[in-house]
């Protein structure tokens, strides 16, 4: 696994991409921000069962 830095600058990295995304996506679609918003909520709870089925991980606090 990378070292604390490297996952640091691995994650500022990811949400500078995600941003991109996100911003061409709306660009394009002439999406609201309620619905981006609402997609990237959606990805993260198909993300969450991943991360609950495989590796048996309850998040809900």
């Amino acid at each position: 696994m990378a070292n604390p830095d490297q996952k640091t600058i691995l994650l500022e990295q990811a949400y500078e991409e995600l941003k991109a995304i996100c911003t061409k996506f709306q660009n394009q679609s002439v999406a609201t921000d309620m619905e981006v918003k609402t997609l990237l909520r959606e990805l993260a709870r198909v993300y969450e069962k991943d991360i609950d089925d495989n590796y048996d991980i309850d998040l809900e606090a």
